[in-house]
């Protein structure tokens, strides 16, 4: 834990495994309060601590951890913005994770373009396009992003229709939202093309769906830096 409020990781509070309402705050301190030793997590909001406000235990997840801890404590007291926990008497769910995967959420965007790959705008298998964004006809909307690489869904082919597996491109960008494009070498490790039958249309059953997925190369610190920063933005997006 104190490593946890050295480095000010970030916490998703539920009121229990099955709520569906997540509060974020920040690790910030280990206290004594009346000789007991707490943990002091602040920066919550006031919808978020009215949501826990007639909590007795809470249940805490750290953010971006290599390792998925949660933990239950109880709640001893609210000030501020800050609530104060006591201990956990044991991790209730320690799980190691390579790379986990985080959805963007559907209120911003986050898109790769490839240096080697400029559909043009009228081509079938591009992506559709706006008048005046044509220059926009290769960027691909990531779906889930990772520290290892995205994974994007389309309706129409773009890159799963023209590039194939292995395709390499060291120059690709990484448009994410809040920051300058970052250089990124990726390499498309798969594509798919799924077929989704539907009865409620009758005019049109059958929705092509068109996947792909690349794994980024050695990401430098500066890409490793806005990758975290934007994946922890990412994870606490729907918390209150």
């Amino acid at each position: 834990m104190g490593k946890a409020c050295e480095a000010k990781l970030g916490a998703m509070m539920r009121l229990n495994e099955s709520d569906t309402v997540a509060v974020r705050g920040n690790m910030l301190d280990l206290v004594t309060l009346d000789g007991i030793r707490v943990i002091k997590i602040g920066g919550l909001s006031v919808k978020g601590m009215l949501h826990l406000t007639h909590a007795s235990q809470c249940v805490v997840e750290l953010v971006m951890m290599n390792t998925k801890v949660v933990f239950v404590s109880f709640v001893i007291k609210f000030f501020g913005d800050a609530m104060f926990m006591t201990m956990p008497a044991e991790l209730v769910n320690i799980e190691r994770r390579k790379n986990s995967r985080v959805a963007v959420p559907a209120n911003q965007a986050a898109f790769l373009s490839f240096s080697d790959w400029h559909p043009k705008a009228t081509e079938l298998n591009s992506p559709p396009s706006v008048f005046g964004f044509e220059g926009f006809a290769g960027w691909i909307r990531i779906g889930d992003l990772s520290m290892g690489g995205i994974s994007a869904q389309m309706l129409a082919p773009g890159p799963a229709g023209q590039l194939e597996r292995g395709f390499n491109d060291r120059g690709s960008r990484l448009h994410l939202p809040s920051q300058e494009p970052i250089k990124v070498h990726s390499v498309i490790r798969w594509t798919k093309r799924i077929s989704d039958w539907t009865s409620s249309n009758r005019t049109n059953k059958y929705t092509r769906i068109f996947k792909i997925g690349c794994e980024f190369i050695d990401l430098d610190p500066k890409a490793t830096t806005v990758l975290h920063q934007a994946i922890r933005d990412f994870t606490i997006a729907n918390a209150v």
